[in-house]
C-alpha cells in the first residue's frame, strides 16, 4: 500500500467517522461525552499513522517474523492506551451515565477494522 492510498482511506474513514461522531451530538446521552470522542479521533488518527509507518519497515525487513511481532506489539499497546484513555475520562469527568463508551468504542472498532486492513495491505506487499 502506498503512502497516498494510505492517506486517501484514511481520510476517507476519517471523515465518515467524524460524521457519525457529530450525528452523535444529536442524541442526549451521548452529546456530553463529545470531548471523549473528539480525543478518540484525534488519538486515532495518530496512532495509525504510527502503525503504517512501523508495517511498512517491518514489512520490507529480512525477518519474516518481525512484521507479526510488530503487529501484536501495536494491538497491546493500542489496547493499553485505549483502556488508559478511558480510564483517565472515567476517573476524572465522573461521568453520570454508562453512554460515554458507546463513542469510544465506535471510534475504536473504526479504526480497528482500518488497522487490520492497512497492515493486510503492507503484509500481503512484501517480497
Amino acid at each position: 500500500m502506498s503512502f497516498k492510498d494510505y492517506i486517501i482511506s484514511k481520510l476517507l474513514l476519517s471523515v465518515f467517522v467524524s460524521a457519525v461522531l457529530y450525528g452523535f451530538t444529536y442524541i442526549e446521552l451521548l452529546k456530553q461525552h463529545s470531548d471523549l470522542s473528539v480525543i478518540s479521533l484525534l488519538f486515532f488518527i495518530l496512532f495509525t499513522f504510527v502503525l503504517f509507518r512501523g508495517g511498512q519497515t517491518t514489512a520490507k525487513s529480512k525477518n519474516k517474523q518481525l512484521f507479526s511481532q510488530f503487529f501484536l506489539v501495536a494491538t497491546s499497546i493500542k489496547m493499553f492506551l485505549s483502556l488508559t484513555i478511558v480510564l483517565i475520562y472515567f476517573i476524572v469527568l465522573k461521568p453520570s451515565t454508562q453512554y460515554f463508551i458507546i463513542p469510544f468504542f465506535f471510534v475504536y472498532i473504526c479504526y480497528t477494522i482500518f488497522e487490520v486492513y492497512i497492515l493486510t495491505k503492507l503484509g500481503n506487499s512484501k517480497s
